[in-house]
C-alpha cells in the first residue's frame, strides 16, 4: 500500500466488493475515487434474483484472478461476501465487513422483512419514508442532501422487484460466525460509530466470537459509512489490504 500526492491510496493486490440491499456501484463511488485499484471487481448483486444467482455472481468475480482476493461487503453484501469466503477458503485473503452482521436475522427483523414483501407483492409499497432515510445517517448528516439523494436514487433506479428479491434471498439466513471463526484468513470489522443497524455492541459481540479479527468504528458515520466517510473508508482499506 502506498499513498501518492493526490492522496490516493494504492492497493495492488485484487479486491472485490459487495454492495448492500437496494445499493450498486454508487454506494463504492465516492470511496473508489481515494483508491487506485487496478485488480479490482464489483459484484452486482442486483441483478440475482435469488442466493444461488448471488453465490454464482461472487464465484464468476473470485474467477477473474489468479491470486488470492480481498472481499469487502457493505451491509447485506458483507453477509454475501462471508458466505463467498467460507464457501471458498483456499481463494481469500481477507475479509472487510462494512457495517455488517453475519449472524441469524432477529425475530422482529424478520417479521418486518415479511410485512415489507407482503406490501410489495400487494403493489403497496411507495418507498422509504424520509425518516427511514435519515435513520441511515450519522445525526450530522441528515441536511446533507448529496448524500440522501445517492441513497433515494439507487432505491429509485433499482426498484421494488429488486429490493423483495434481495430480501427473499437473505432471510431466513444462516448464523456465518462459527464458520468464520474456523477461517485462517484476517477479518476486518469496520462502521460508523452511529450504525443504526450494526451497532457497537453487535460489532463487539461478533469481534469476541471472531478471533482472527480487528474491529474499528469510524466517527461521524452511520450506516451508510461508505457514502458519510469516504476518504476515511478509502484510507482504513488501504491500511489493511496489502
Amino acid at each position: 500500500m502506498s499513498k501518492t500526492k493526490e492522496t490516493t491510496y494504492q492497493i495492488d493486490q485484487p479486491v472485490v466488493f459487495f454492495p448492500g440491499t437496494l445499493c450498486d456501484e454508487r454506494v463504492f463511488n465516492a470511496c473508489w475515487q481515494h483508491l487506485d485499484i487496478p485488480m479490482r471487481a464489483f459484484v452486482p448483486l442486483q441483478w440475482a434474483e435469488d442466493l444461488a444467482q448471488m453465490k454464482m455472481l461472487s464465484t464468476d468475480r473470485l474467477a477473474y484472478f489468479e491470486q488470492p482476493v480481498h472481499l469487502v461487503g457493505y451491509s447485506m453484501g458483507g453477509y454475501i461476501a462471508a458466505l463467498t469466503a467460507i464457501e471458498n477458503k483456499n481463494r481469500i485473503a481477507s475479509l472487510t465487513l462494512i457495517g455488517s452482521a453475519c449472524d441469524e436475522l432477529p425475530k422482529d427483523e424478520i417479521q418486518q422483512r415479511q410485512q415489507l414483501l407482503k406490501l410489495i407483492k400487494n403493489k403497496q409499497y411507495t418507498g422509504m419514508t424520509e425518516k427511514r432515510l435519515k435513520h441511515f445517517f450519522h445525526n450530522s448528516h441528515h441536511q446533507h442532501g448529496e448524500y440522501l439523494n445517492i441513497v433515494k436514487q439507487m432505491e429509485q433506479d433499482l426498484g421494488a422487484a429488486v429490493l423483495a428479491a434481495q430480501i427473499a434471498a437473505t432471510q431466513p439466513r444462516q448464523n456465518l460466525l462459527p464458520s468464520l471463526a474456523k477461517c485462517a484468513f484476517p477479518i476486518h470489522l469496520v462502521s460508523g460509530e452511529e450504525d443504526n443497524f450494526v451497532d457497537k455492541s453487535t460489532m463487539l459481540a461478533m469481534h469476541k466470537q471472531l478471533t482472527n479479527s480487528d474491529m474499528t468504528l469510524i466517527e461521524n458515520a452511520g450506516h451508510m459509512l461508505p457514502i458519510e466517510q469516504s476518504r476515511r473508508l478509502a484510507e482504513y482499506l488501504a491500511s489493511k489490504i496489502a
